[in-house]
């Protein structure tokens, strides 16, 4: 038995380590990582949407002397299995690589430490050439010649990122200054959701001197958001934490809200866990086949923190962009769905309706309990149906009954589950006047007087019927109705 080394073709890996399957937003994203594990307080991106297009990305990060640079280019630069310190938002050395050059033939980059200068270059076309790992390092004065280095040079210390020759793009349309301006726009959507806690706490991302603003998909700032209890568990030595949260319903969210949630559609599509590590969103919008998406769960989200030690549990990726939900954390997951999903139900309940056993109010429609779930059916002994019984013979009693179990078998429940999933439902019992409901009630006391019902009796159900019991000004010209009667 022998040994001997076996080196990689550089064109053919080079090549193939391209298609890992980065989205463009997805290459940024992990870009902005390496600055914020550079402990980065502000962040510019710049775009140039032209014929020949370029990105660079500049940050006030720390930034690496010139074998440190040289070992950041290094493809495998860091063992994944090594640890991590607990702010590191990265893992197996590849990003800073593998992310630009999946979009670009060339990448340059120029840090700044203790007031030198260091740059290096990976030209995939100079690699192909040469079939060989060459690195391209540039002195001071082609360092100069970059576009916005200056930006850098105000710096104290930091790292400054060019990406060019964008290949995949060229190839992709006809236009690619347009197509460049439609991915950009993608991607600050994507970094304002992605990094949005880093943003709540003081990071500062721009593209072309436009902020990022921070996308909080729990809507934290909405009084009308539930936040559930949280709960967390350790895991081989590392916690893990959840917080349920459910959105107001659609009728109490603001266009601001809207926009900030990603649209109407988003809400459906975006339920879910939303997985951080180390603040960093990495997954959302999925239950992990632990529940299914419907309308009534659409509503919940649930936050769950996880360390970077636990990578290797949760089946992180290069791209940091997709998770595996273990078994051993399954079990612990499923009472927070439990409890967000039941939250995100109870918003969406028929809000005409009382679902508790409220024995000071009495309801027209009634939610009766069975084996199968819940049936509807109609309280006939509201005073206006014992009012109408009243004046009936018994063959039109018997078809009074008739209609009205028509009408509960003809309950439009599918309807009005899908109206009031998209928040089209109107709530009527917010639009009648006081003065309205007051005249309508004793119309009826009069047919109930001229039958010679107790009229007291009639008076006080209709002071307990929603929805006339929440209207104080009814409620109080009622009592007096009352009051006179009794002094009568």
């Amino acid at each position: 038995m022998f040994e001997k080394e076996s080196i990689p073709f550089a064109p053919a890996l080079v090549e193939s380590m391209r298609s890992l399957g980065y989205s463009f937003e997805a290459a940024i994203a992990d870009l902005i990582d390496n600055s914020i594990s550079a402990q980065a307080e502000k962040i510019d991106i710049f775009v140039t949407a032209s014929e020949q297009p370029y990105l660079i990305i500049i940050d006030d990060g720390y930034g690496m002397g010139n074998e440190e640079l040289e070992k950041a280019m290094r493809y495998g630069s860091k063992n994944p299995l090594d640890r991590r310190e607990e702010a590191d938002l990265g893992r197996f050395g590849m990003g800073l690589k593998a992310a630009s050059l999946s979009q670009c033939r060339q990448l340059v980059v120029v840090s700044k430490k203790n007031g030198n200068l260091s740059c290096y270059s990976w030209n995939l076309d100079h690699v192909v050439e040469t079939g060989q790992w060459l690195l391209l390092g540039y002195d001071y004065d082609e360092i100069k010649q970059l576009p916005k280095i200056d930006k850098l040079n105000t710096l104290e210390s930091g790292t400054y990122i060019l990406l060019q020759k964008f290949d995949r793009i060229a190839v992709s349309t006809n236009n690619i200054s347009e197509t460049l301006t439609k991915y950009m726009d993608n991607t600050i959507d994507h970094l304002s959701l992605v990094f949005h806690r880093f943003l709540n706490d003081g990071l500062s991302i721009s593209v072309n001197n436009r902020a990022v603003e921070p996308r909080d998909p729990f809507l934290q700032n909405n009084k009308a958001t539930q936040l559930k209890r949280e709960q967390s568990f350790v895991i081989n030595g590392s916690k893990i934490t959840m917080k349920p949260y459910i959105l107001p319903h659609l009728s109490k969210l603001t266009e601001n809200d809207i926009r900030v949630v990603g649209g109407k559609a988003s809400l459906r599509s975006e339920q879910g866990f939303y997985i951080y590590r180390n603040k960093r969103l990495i997954i959302w919008g999925t239950w992990f086949r632990l529940e299914r998406k419907d309308e009534l769960s659409k509503l919940a989200r649930v936050r769950v923190d996880i360390p970077n030690s636990l990578d290797y549990m949760w089946g992180i990726d290069i791209k940091k962009s997709t998770a595996n939900l273990p078994d051993i954390i399954k079990k612990n997951l499923y009472n927070c769905v439990y409890e967000s999903i039941l939250g995100s139900e109870t918003v969406h309940s028929y809000r005409g309706r009382n679902t508790t056993n409220n024995k000071d109010i009495d309801y027209i429609w009634e939610r009766i309990a069975t084996r199968e779930g819940y049936e509807y059916k109609i309280n006939t002994d509201i005073p206006q149906i014992q009012v109408l019984a009243e004046s009936l013979n018994a063959q039109q009693k018997r078809l009074l009954n008739i209609m009205l179990r028509d009408i509960e078998k003809s309950f439009p429940s599918s309807t009005l589950y899908l109206d009031v999933s998209k928040g089209h439902f109107v709530d009527e019992s917010k639009k009648v006047d006081t003065r309205d409901n007051y005249a309508m009630i004793i119309q009826q006391i009069d047919v109930a007087r001229e039958m010679g019902m107790d009229l007291a009796a009639i008076i006080r159900s209709f002071l307990k019927l929603e929805p006339y019991c929440t209207d104080k000004e009814l409620v109080k010209l009622l009592s007096e109705e009352l009051e006179n009667y009794e002094r009568t």
